[in-house]
């Protein structure tokens, strides 16, 4: 009798997760808030010292099951290198022919499945907090202003000097975007509100245009960011 009751609750949980209708719909959405970039002449992350600039973004989500959205992302996040480094540090770097700051605009798009860990299923009680995650890919745009130096060479190093210039530069190239969020849903209107987190991982493109590989994770820049965004429901 007890074997039989288990097989009937397993069932009964099997179908209703398989089948179970979510109310989750198409949304639109914008978000906004603290970012920061990580890369090889951006200051001392371990010790917290790093610039925490703004960014903005605006999403389409799909909805392909109750379990799986399709998303779309475009978005801006501001990048600065600030000034965190001692001169003998910024004459290595710019001795080996790479800027030590820079300061511009990164532009993003990308496309990812989502999954919600959690949808509201029939037969389940709603849940008041929901969670997501998601990885996919997309195209990454910086454009910076960077400030290098030249020095000259005398046998007497206190003779050396050095030109400080600033010039522009560009990179572009593929990255792969992970988003983890959470969000409740408005009861007010057909919206939700809620908190992601982005890492925007670029192993391809510089974004910071230095290539001298100081920072203790060598190869990928990467632009984390912390927003909190507003979805209105745009289907039925």
């Amino acid at each position: 009798m007890k074997k039989c009751v288990f097989v009937l609750l397993g069932l009964w949980a099997f179908f209703q997760t398989a089948f179970g209708q979510d109310d989750r719909v198409d949304r639109l959405g914008v978000g906004v808030g603290p970012s920061k970039m990580y890369g090889d002449n951006t200051g001392f992350h371990r010790s917290f010292e790093f610039m925490v600039l703004p960014s903005i973004s605006a999403d389409y989500s799909k909805r392909i099951s109750a379990f799986f959205d399709v998303k779309a992302t475009v978005g801006w996040q501001m990048i600065n290198s600030g000034d965190f480094y001692r001169e003998w540090l910024k004459e290595r770097i710019s001795r080996a022919d790479q800027p030590f700051g820079f300061s511009g605009s990164a532009f993003f798009l990308d496309f990812m499945p989502v999954y919600h860990f959690n949808p509201n299923q029939s037969g389940y009680i709603p849940s008041l907090i929901k969670i997501y995650t998601g990885i996919g890919l997309g195209i990454v745009h910086s454009a910076r202003t960077e400030v290098k130096r030249e020095y000259t060479n005398f046998p007497d190093p206190e003779l050396n000097t050095f030109n400080e210039f600033s010039y522009s530069a560009s990179s572009t190239g593929l990255y792969f975007p992970w988003r983890i969020g959470i969000f409740k849903e408005l009861k007010s209107r057909p919206a939700e509100i809620g908190l992601e987190a982005v890492f925007i991982i670029s192993p391809f493109a510089e974004l910071d245009g230095n290539s001298k590989l100081q920072k203790s994770m060598a190869v990928p820049d990467v632009l984390a960011q912390l927003q909190f965004f507003y979805r209105i429901n745009i289907g039925n």
